[in-house]
């Protein structure tokens, strides 16, 4: 599996989830290479470092309602300091047995995302919205929105910006999509959250 630079994105945190049924031969081959631990789940993990930046990306499969139903969820995010223990099965081999499934998989994905003040993001709504003919209200500045894109009866997607006391500007992206389970997962998950956000946030020169 690739090694993400999450910097490069400005993502500080990257999220995902999804369910799939799992047949006993693709079972044992999970539990051929790591044991459950003392929940029932096969956890999965790497730390890496791009350019001293350190990363951690972790996967957790656990056994969810139904014969055969399991859930994955996956972290990857930006990492100071710290090992791990000793032991510890990569996340590429969880993709490398799950990557057999053909048909594609609904991914619930969530990416945190930071601009610092000096990169000047401009958002596709100013922020602060200041409150200037209306000296009643409870408060004098919106700092924060929540914007939503519906799909027939459900959500697209969803963005969330709040801009910071330190002029930091922090976003949430949050969506889902179907997706092939394979090694570039993150790749895929970055490279659809990056377009929608790209339509709320502009970035400037750092």
């Amino acid at each position: 599996m690739k090694q993400v630079n999450l910097k490069e994105f400005n993502i500080t945190e990257l999220r995902f989830k999804f369910w799939t049924n799992l047949t006993s031969d693709l079972l044992e081959k999970i539990e051929s290479v790591v044991a459950p631990d003392e929940d029932g789940d096969y956890v999965f993990m790497d730390p890496y470092k791009i350019k001293n930046v350190g990363h951690l990306i972790a996967t957790v499969v656990s056994k969810s309602t139904g014969e055969g139903r399991y859930g994955i969820r996956g972290i990857c995010e930006v990492r100071k300091g710290g090992r791990l223990g000793k032991g510890m099965v990569s996340v590429s081999k969880l993709l490398e047995i799950m990557s057999s499934i053909k048909e594609e998989i609904t991914v619930m994905c969530l990416l945190r995302l930071s601009f610092g003040r000096r990169q000047k993001p401009k958002t596709i709504i100013s922020l602060p919205i200041k409150i200037t003919d209306m000296p009643k209200t409870l408060y004098d500045e919106i700092h924060g929105i929540h914007f939503v894109k519906r799909e027939g009866r459900g959500f697209k997607y969803e963005v969330i910006l709040d801009l910071e006391r330190d002029g930091t500007l922090t976003g949430i992206i949050i969506y889902n999509k179907l997706m092939s389970i394979k090694e570039s997962i993150l790749e895929d998950i970055i490279q659809e959250g990056i377009e929608i956000s790209d339509g709320f946030v502009l970035r400037g020169k750092q």
